[in-house]
């Protein structure tokens, strides 16, 4: 029977594959990356991928999941005996960490009811900067030729004024504009 405390007892999904023989992207880009969490004691994505639910909208900005570490097992321990939990390691945005550390035990819980078992025992914190989305830059508004404008306006010219004309212009401009 297999550790249910090792990381490496995650089954990993197969990549889905179309009926032209392309896989998904979310299947290559879980296999390039599980060798990397594997090493950083992840099993899977999970807990990057879900991060924000887990953390929290006030913690999950100023945090990210670095590292799940299980403590050294003596050579020959029977595995089911063994019930220490591993040690999550969190980077920290340095204003964030004693709000991170007062939320621990309710941070560690979380995490547990997230995986479904007693995994984590302990956090550990680390300072530093945090990776963040870079924001989405504002798409620009469409801009309708003088052509354009003339061929909407004479579809539009049946549509009697109002709210369902505001509409229809604004989806014209969206279809018909250039960027």
């Amino acid at each position: 029977m297999a550790d249910p405390q090792s990381p490496k007892t995650a089954v990993e999904k197969p990549a889905k594959r179309s009926a032209k023989g392309a896989e998904a992207l979310s299947g290559l880009v879980r296999k390039s990356l599980s060798e990397t969490l594997r090493a950083k004691g992840f099993a899977d994505s999970a807990i990057h991928d879900h991060w924000t639910e887990i953390a929290g909208a006030a913690l999950a900005p100023w945090s990210e999941p670095v590292s799940l570490r299980w403590p050294q097992r003596p050579p020959g321990a029977d595995p089911a005996r063994l019930r220490e939990g591993a040690v999550l390691t969190i980077k920290v945005e340095g204003a964030f960490a004693l709000d991170m550390q007062h939320m621990a035990p309710q941070l560690i819980e979380r995490v547990n009811r997230f995986i479904g078992w007693r995994c984590v025992a302990k956090l550990a914190l680390k300072q530093g900067p945090v990776r963040k989305d870079a924001p989405a830059k504002p798409r620009a508004r469409p801009v309708l030729t003088a052509e354009a404008s003339r061929r909407l306006d004479d579809m539009l010219e049946p549509v009697e004024a109002g709210r369902l004309k505001e509409a229809l212009q604004r989806l014209g401009v969206a279809v018909l504009g250039k960027r």
